[in-house]
């Protein structure tokens, strides 16, 4: 809708329409991001108040990765309508899914070296610049902005792709120089979300459907997704030092490129390739890989860094500031999007 009247030849007319559609769809993210912002902001007060103690904060994460974020992913792939354009879309998804993160790779490893920072924090910049948030604040996100489902499935794409990255080459950014003992790569990425993925598109593509009062129930259980997990990042934020944060322009460098430098680049980029060669994409898996590219750090590094002997408090810092500032960038990024793409 908002490509056929930014790029047919149109009067003024249309191209003010063409802000306002654009505007209208802005409004609603910002909704949300704000709505997100509320449920963090009372998981914070809990942490603060006690009430979110650290075992509730760890149990929290294991409800979501292993109860409501995988029956999710199985109401929602398995309710969708499947047809050719969707199946071209996955391939495209996945290839400029790992370009993209490939690119952000590589800002993290030029501005750590800009930044000589430590072998402690090094890794950690350069994953964070990478990896985001994709499935605590992402998926959230693209199941409100697309309620028919595509968005969601599009970014589950994007979100294996990460991940099978995540725990290939990630686990050798934070080992090769300690030569530590590599993980089971291949392990890790069989999950409760990848199978889940694997059982919702069985049953797509063979036209398996779950009884209509099963689908509400469980579906309703997939929801609390959105609400447990802006209560586990809320925590995380009440455990940070912020005065200690503002001194470290590294974490705001990150942050800059990670929000908005990085995404900026890859519109433009996917824009010039996807206008002068055969390739196609729908609007809507552009702006799935533009917003998943543009969330904030990933949590899962805070953990991984205390596991392989890196700065976690650093890592904590980054997860941080690059949640609380794409309240104001993820708004941005989605109506940049809209304009470039």
């Amino acid at each position: 809708m908002i490509l056929e009247v930014l790029f047919t030849p149109a009067n003024t007319g249309s191209i003010l329409t063409h802000i306002q559609f654009a505007s209208m769809e802005v409004g609603i993210i910002i909704q949300q991001i704000f709505v997100l912002f509320i449920l963090a902001l009372i998981g914070l007060i809990a942490t603060k108040l006690n009430v979110i103690q650290r075992d509730i904060k760890t149990g929290i994460t294991k409800i979501i990765f292993n109860i409501t974020l995988p029956f999710l992913i199985i109401t929602q792939i398995s309710s969708l309508e499947i047809d050719q354009q969707i199946l071209i879309s996955w391939g495209m998804i996945i290839l400029f899914s790992f370009l993209s993160i490939i690119m952000f790779l590589q800002i993290g490893r030029l501005t750590h070296r800009l930044l000589k920072l430590p072998h402690s924090k090094a890794p950690i910049h350069v994953l964070h610049t990478a990896f985001g948030n994709a499935v605590f604040l992402g998926f959230p996100i693209l199941d409100a902005i697309f309620p028919n489902g595509d968005g969601l499935l599009y970014g589950i794409i994007y979100f294996l792709t990460q991940n099978t990255m995540m725990w290939t080459l990630g686990i050798f950014v934070f080992t090769r120089e300690e030569h530590q003992k590599k993980v089971d790569s291949l392990k890790n990425l069989i999950n409760p979300n990848t199978i889940s993925f694997l059982i919702g598109l069985t049953m797509l593509l063979t036209g398996i459907q779950i009884p209509g009062f099963m689908f509400e129930t469980l579906h309703g259980l997939g929801q609390t997704t959105l609400y447990l997990a802006m209560l586990y990042i809320g925590a995380i934020l009440a455990d940070v030092n912020f005065k200690a944060i503002v001194k470290n322009k590294s974490t705001f460098i990150l942050s800059l490129n990670k929000l908005i430098i990085g995404p900026v680049i890859l519109m433009v980029l996917l824009n010039l390739v996807l206008t002068h060669t055969p390739l196609g994409l729908n609007m809507t898996a552009q702006t799935v890989i533009i917003l998943e590219s543009a969330m904030p750090c990933m949590t899962l590094l805070v953990i991984l860094a205390r596991k392989y002997g890196k700065d976690d408090f650093y890592a904590t810092q980054n997860l941080s500031i690059s949640t609380l500032l794409s309240i104001i960038t993820l708004p941005l990024i989605f109506y940049l999007s809209q304009i470039i793409l």
